[in-house]
């Protein structure tokens, strides 16, 4: 198969904002890994990156159709991925601070937020052009998977590394401990589904280092799914299609991955990325886009059936 075309960047990073993390929940932390740790542990190498750091996030303004990646830090794209700015003043504790997640509120695309190590939880109000904390309560400033209630945009949960499950009532003002996840795991990624229960709730998805979980939102279990076709190794990503809540797409090493029931088998899509990253076009649930660790681009229109290569223009943006 021929290897999509790659251009190799000079990084801009962000002038470094000093945040103060709140005091850790009660709770005994579990020992904390990052997902390279992970990749350390189990002997493989993330791809090389072009942005400063492995890229772990990818998101797509349902309006304006700009694109945001997140590595080190965060970068915009508003020729379809063709060319990238650096994004500054991003709030962070330490220089080397990297993104896992970014999430646009899909009522409203001029809120975002985003999370990572070092990060917290951040939040922009004017469709990523300035950012502000936004970890008041969190026990920690290592954050992982994210989501959006898929019934109240308010409504947010955020991974805490080694502390457990999250959650703002108030679109990320406050924050209060609610779960520890799955039993003795790390949760590496989220999406809320809006799919009922049958106890009054919607459910949470949980991508591990090894398959997916799900959730009610009223926290009384985690199950794990038979994750038939999806091979084993950390889900860097979930994304859900908003018109189908049974329809969701899972980023691992080998590339991405699409259920059509709910989780209880999946099937590859593309193997064009390594490491993938996925999202959604909440304005085009058919639009899909998947990155690499090193930036490599790939674009689908028809809900996974076929995907091309973005080609990078020869200048930074």
């Amino acid at each position: 198969m021929n290897r999509p075309y790659r251009l190799w960047l000079i990084p801009v990073l962000a002038a470094a904002a000093t945040i103060v993390g709140p005091a850790m929940a009660q709770q005994e932390p579990l020992p904390a890994t990052s997902g390279s740790e992970i990749n350390q542990k189990e002997g493989g190498q993330l791809a090389p990156s072009r942005f400063g750091g492995h890229v772990h996030a990818l998101a797509v303004n349902p309006e304006t159709k700009e694109l945001f990646l997140g590595a080190r830090p965060i970068y915009r794209s508003t020729d379809n991925g063709k060319s990238w700015t650096a994004i500054e003043g991003i709030p962070k504790s330490e220089e080397r601070a990297n993104i896992t997640s970014i999430a646009i509120d899909p009522s409203d695309p001029q809120v975002m937020y985003a999370t990572g190590h070092g990060i917290g939880v951040v939040k922009s109000a004017d469709g990523g052009k300035t950012w502000e904390a936004a970890s008041s309560g969190l026990g920690g400033l290592s954050t992982e998977g994210f989501t959006i209630d898929g019934k109240d945009p308010n409504t947010l949960y955020v991974w805490v590394l080694g502390n457990g499950l999250y959650r703002s009532k108030d679109a990320a003002t406050s924050w209060q401990r609610v779960d520890d996840g799955p039993k003795k795991q790390e949760i590496r990624s989220l999406v809320s589904v809006n799919s009922p229960t049958g106890m009054g709730g919607i459910w949470l998805y949980a991508g591990l280092d090894a398959g997916v979980m799900k959730s009610p939102d009223c926290f009384c279990g985690w199950d794990r799914l038979p994750n038939e076709g999806l091979p084993e190794g950390r889900v860097y990503s979930l994304a859900v299609d908003p018109s189908d809540p049974q329809v969701l797409y899972a980023g691992l090493r080998p590339g991405v991955f699409k259920t059509m029931d709910g989780g209880q088998s999946w099937k590859s899509v593309t193997d064009l990325v390594e490491d993938a990253v996925v999202t959604v076009n909440a304005g085009d649930p058919s639009q899909l886009y998947a990155i690499g660790a090193d930036g490599t681009l790939i674009v689908s229109p028809d809900a996974g059936e076929h995907w091309t290569t973005v080609e990078a223009d020869d200048a930074e943006g």
